[in-house]
């Protein structure tokens, strides 16, 4: 039973934390995704004015967002600054909750601030933001896990830091020490909000794409979907590849439910589970404009690795990787570094030696124990005095620069810091080395440790007195407190579940779905957030059509251009310049366009006539005194035809004078270039 409850309502506090990191590298790739475009779709010069889009959704939509309160262009780069450092302070996990919560609230005031732009990857990233605030994301691999740990055990010498005796879960429960997880329902809702995405997706794209494995190959020749990697692996695959990527994405979506949710194998299917998770998203997220959720769920997948694995990593052990370090035992700075590196050394590669004795080397072995060994004849006291050193299991010595890129090389990820090798880099690394190390002392004084003379533990207590006992029980009012919250967390867990589900049947075909009820209350839950569960990704198949729109405008010394792309207007939209636009400009122009959509399109016609998306860099000069507006597309040849010679082109509408006239009212060939047959498989 225990095996089964860890399996569904506890994830492991070294998954959360892996998690917030990943998560937090996507949330800030995004926010800058964004903040390119932040005139154009956060300020009042752009698309859509606050008060614009306030009075559009009146009685219509229910958003909240922080960004209506921003007005002018400096206003929202102040406020992107801010979102920056709640995203930042997140992913360091820094006061995590709090910084979780916060995230949370800058993504959904994102989102929300023009709802043409949101897509499923919004939906996905905040509906599992929302869910991991109820769980302890800092509990490890954090700065609150690390402060922590530094104020549980305060080490003063090498013999303490080679100590890697491990707290029990009971003490880790009792206080709720670093590597705390909760058995918790927001565990479930975690797991059933990843398994339900991937099944929706999966159970809505039926279209004959899919079924005869074309879908990658009509998507990756949508403009508006295929990223700049993705239109070269369409052009350098052959269609038999693209097949086999069709049929392959499509079942991880549907082996990814099951290898979450069936609790056999724990162990290897929730791992398998995990990189499947991770393939699937960098898939999407690398070779389509598909915003959040393609890299949203790789970020999430260490959320399903289950503690076993992390166990078995845990346990590993290189003995390449393995290195002692030699510090300066009077040195309070080198102290510090020291307790840090045990800190982040998960696998066990570093032994730690003071300079006091050099008659013999600690080496850790595999089974974690420390042994003694020879030193190396070149180990003096007047070496040690002078650098750090670090020494492998071969007997080499490293000293300065070097010494601390080694120390970094047996650390997880230490791979990151082979380029300090690189000469140059190294002595830049040596040089800034000395400089610390002359000043070590006045640092350390400076950080309020001991400068020298750091006095050792008392003898008489170095065993302790209270080994073997009972780790200690909280108090009564304590463990009344901690209940009430959990209560009041499980209850919260159990509405916003309650929500997600009935929203995610309103929105996708589950068998089922129409007798799951959702009242007002729930509705407002899942819609305030902008948690909308519509999984509709490429569904029911990707588009047959190319399209996009194109502006036959002309400024003021009547030149034509089209104020998206800087260039003189064409109605091709093979690789047109538009398309590169991104996902953000994508999505709002397919809606903008649309008859549901008219209301916001006074705004875009103003935002056009100033002269778009250049009239920052050009100033009044690009301004339009007319334009006629046309959604063009042309249909994508089936593999191995040749490319389509027409497109059809369905004007909008105009403004002022209308534009320059020149493509003229008959339908143009494509251009010769563009006029290739697709090369077959």
């Amino acid at each position: 039973m225990k095996s089964l409850r860890d399996h569904f309502l506890r994830i492991d506090a070294r998954s959360l934390g892996l998690f917030r990191i990943t998560f937090g590298l996507v949330l800030i790739a995004d926010l800058f995704a964004r903040w390119r475009w932040v005139r154009d779709f956060y300020s009042n010069e752009g698309v859509l004015p606050n008060h614009n889009h306030l009075f559009n959704l009146r009685g219509k939509q229910q958003v909240f967002s922080l960004f209506h309160a921003v007005s002018t262009v400096g206003e929202a780069h102040f406020a992107f600054a801010l979102a920056l450092v709640v995203y930042a302070l997140f992913l360091l996990g820094y006061r995590t909750r709090v910084f979780h919560v916060l995230a949370l609230v800058v993504l959904v005031s994102l989102t929300s601030r023009n709802i043409l732009l949101e897509n499923a990857g919004n939906y996905a990233a905040i509906a599992l933001l929302a869910f991991t605030a109820f769980l302890p994301c800092g509990s490890r691999l954090s700065l609150d896990s690390l402060r922590a740990s530094l104020a549980l055990r305060d080490e003063k010498r090498d013999t303490e830091l080679n100590d890697r005796s491990r707290t029990s879960d009971a003490e880790i429960e009792a206080e709720r020490l670093p590597g705390w997880s909760p058995t918790s329902l927001a565990a479930l809702a975690v797991l059933l909000q990843l398994a339900l995405i991937y099944l929706c997706t999966a159970l809505q794209q039926r279209g004959e794409a899919w079924r005869d494995g074309t879908a990658f190959y009509y998507a990756l020749h949508a403009e508006r979907l295929a990223s700049d990697a993705g239109t070269w692996l369409r052009d350098a695959l052959p269609l038999g590849t693209l097949r086999g990527l069709t049929f392959g994405t499509w079942a991880m979506q549907l082996a990814i439910p099951a290898l979450i949710v069936v609790p056999a194998l724990f162990r290897w299917t929730r791992g398998a589970a995990a990189a499947l998770m991770a393939v699937h998203g960098l898939i999407l997220g690398v070779f389509f404009d598909l915003g959040l959720f393609g890299w949203g769920l790789a970020a999430a997948a260490p959320l399903v690795i289950p503690g076993e694995l992390w166990d078995a990593y845990e346990r590993s052990w290189n003995e390449r990787r393995a290195r002692t370090l030699v510090y300066d035992a009077d040195c309070g700075l080198c102290l510090t570094l020291c307790r840090l590196i045990k800190r982040l050394d998960l696998r066990g590669h570093v032994a730690f030696q003071g300079n006091g004795a050099l008659d013999e080397l600690y080496v850790r072995n595999q089974t974690g124990a420390t042994e003694r060994v020879p030193m190396p004849k070149e180990v003096t006291p007047e070496l040690v005095e002078r650098t750090v050193l670090a020494i492998d299991r071969n007997g080499r010595v490293h000293t300065q620069g070097g010494a601390v890129t080694e120390a970094l090389l047996a650390l997880p990820f230490g791979w990151l810091a082979w380029p300090l090798k690189l000469p140059g880099v190294s002595h830049l690394l040596d040089a800034l080395y000395e400089v610390v190390a002359t000043r070590r002392h006045h640092i350390s004084a400076l950080l309020g440790k001991q400068a020298c003379g750091i006095p050792l533990f008392d003898e008489s207590h170095a065993d302790g007195d209270d080994e073997g006992a009972a780790p200690p029980s909280p108090a009564p009012a304590v463990r009344v407190a901690r209940l009430a919250l959990g209560s009041l967390r499980e209850a919260a867990v159990l509405v916003v579940l309650a929500a997600m589900l009935a929203q995610t049947a309103k929105e996708n075909p589950l068998p089922g779905a129409a007798a799951i009820p959702q009242g007002p209350v729930l509705a407002g839950v899942a819609s305030w957030p902008r948690m909308l569960a519509r999984w509709d990704v490429m569904a029911p198949e990707p588009p047959r059509v190319n399209a996009l729109l194109v502006i036959d405008g002309q400024t003021r010394a009547q030149q034509p251009i089209d104020p998206l792309t800087g260039e003189e207007p064409r109605l091709q939209p093979d690789g047109h310049p538009g398309a590169r636009l991104g996902q953000l400009w994508s999505d709002y122009l397919d809606r903008v366009r649309r008859p549901e959509w008219s209301d916001f399109q006074r705004a875009f016609r103003d935002y056009l006539a100033k002269g778009g998306p250049l009239s920052e860099e050009g100033g009044r000069e690009m301004a339009l005194t007319g334009y006629d507006a046309y959604w063009v597309s042309a249909p994508t040849p089936a593999p191995g035809e040749p490319a389509p010679t027409a497109f059809e082109r369905e004007k909008l509408f105009s403004h002022s004078r209308g534009g320059m006239g020149k493509l003229g009212e008959r339908m143009p060939p494509l251009a010769p270039g563009l006029a290739r047959p697709i090369k077959p498989n």
